[in-house]
């Protein structure tokens, strides 16, 4: 972990706690179990832009009431002091990404949202930001909660860390290079460059 110089973070569940109820909005929308982005984005044009319209809505209302994770501002400072790009990759949309980081304060060197990259578990946001900063796989670290994350992250080549806050997080460990219980936890892989958590 020590020759990492950008870190990649996902948004809702990790950097930050969105409190968005996905079963619910689905429930709302109409949209069966699984991804809702890829089911939204199967139906005709004219209804996949009524409900990711009401889907960017919903994301917006959870900005405002987002609150840091755990350790959230003490990784952005200690990446910022060391000069390690934090980069945000998220399945929200880039307004609803932004607001949320204005609103609480927390400065990143970009966003990079389904509106500028297939959304993961695709590795194209991730290979966007190694492709932008001219940074080698082996360079980069990518921070989730989520099975999507690690695979996106694996995928594009790069250290994963699954900070386990899902019910499945102990299915989906064995994916990750690391598994941490709380973003300090990363602080501390960077700094020591070895495996902490489980």
């Amino acid at each position: 972990m020590k020759d990492v110089k950008v870190i990649g973070l996902d948004l809702d569940g990790t950097l930050v706690k969105m409190k968005l109820d996905f079963a619910r909005i689905r429930e709302e929308l109409g949209i069966p179990e699984g991804d809702t982005l890829n089911y939204i984005s199967s139906l005709p044009r004219q209804e996949a832009r009524r409900l990711m319209s009401i889907l960017e809505e919903k994301e917006l209302d959870a900005a405002d009431r987002a609150e840091p994770a755990q350790g959230a501002m003490e990784l952005l400072d200690y990446c910022r002091d060391r000069g390690i790009i934090i980069v945000v990759i998220t399945r929200n949309s880039e307004e609803a990404a932004k607001r949320t980081l204005d609103k609480l304060g927390m400065e990143v060197d970009m966003v990079v949202s389904r509106d500028h990259a297939a959304p993961k578990p695709s590795p194209e946001a991730l290979n966007f930001v190694l492709s932008h900063y001219g940074f080698q796989p082996h360079e980069m670290a990518y921070v989730g909660d989520y099975l999507y994350d690690i695979q996106a992250g694996n995928a594009a080549g790069v250290k994963t860390i699954l900070v386990a806050a899902q019910e499945r997080s102990d299915e989906w460990s064995s994916y990750a290079n690391y598994v941490v219980e709380d973003l300090l936890e990363v602080v501390d892989l960077l700094r020591e460059g070895k495996e902490k958590g489980r």
